[in-house]
């Protein structure tokens, strides 16, 4: 093998490493958002002597779901300028969600492979990063019936959504395998030029 794809070796461990230990980092941001349902809105309009609710509420939504707390099943951020009054959010506890926690686990054991993982076994890293984006879209799209059913007859005033963080760590997930591929087809390239690079005439 050609010394400049040995050397590129250690580049591309770190930045693989790097948009892991990102993507772990922002699953400590807001990857589900719950907010009013339109519906929901609109009835309360039609009610006299209501009004309409805060723009707070109807903007940024009554809590937020990181991906952190998905996977631990702890309590979510409350939208304090909405539900001032609310200091407990135990009630929206929806418990572990085990497609987020396997996420999770999948980009530690991703990292694991890059920083212990022999060389043959990196690539690996790729593989486990878009399992957990694939389980990360999963279980986004399921967490409705989740919040039907947690939240009971309830759920038809709620509306839940992705939020930047979910697309954040996707987004990272889907570079580490993209890097890896480039990378990979810089080396070939390179190997299949090498033997036209060795027999060309030297230049005097």
């Amino acid at each position: 093998m050609p010394a400049s794809v040995r050397h590129r070796h250690p580049a591309l461990r770190l930045i693989t490493l790097l948009l892991l230990l990102a993507a772990a980092a922002c699953f400590g941001v807001s990857m589900v958002r719950i907010s009013f349902s339109p519906s929901f809105i609109a009835a309360l309009q039609q009610l006299p002597g209501l009004g309409a609710l805060p723009t707070a509420c109807v903007n940024g939504g009554i809590a937020a779901y990181s991906g952190l707390t998905l996977a631990t099943g702890g309590d979510p951020t409350v939208n304090a300028a909405c539900l001032s009054h609310i200091r407990d959010a135990g009630q929206a506890n929806l418990g572990v969600q085990p497609l987020t926690l396997l996420a999770g686990l999948a980009i530690v054991g991703a990292v694991a492979l890059i920083v212990w993982g022999p060389r043959g076994h990196r690539l690996l890293s790729g593989a486990l990063s878009l399992v957990a984006g694939t389980l990360l879209v999963l279980n986004a799209l399921q967490l409705g019936q989740v919040f039907a059913g947690h939240f009971g007859r309830g759920a038809s005033a709620i509306t839940s959504g992705p939020d930047l963080g979910l697309w954040v760590v996707l987004g990272l997930l889907v570079l580490v395998p993209l890097v890896q591929l480039v990378a990979a087809g810089v080396g070939w390239v390179r190997l299949a030029l090498a033997p036209i690079e060795e027999g060309s005439p030297a230049r005097h």
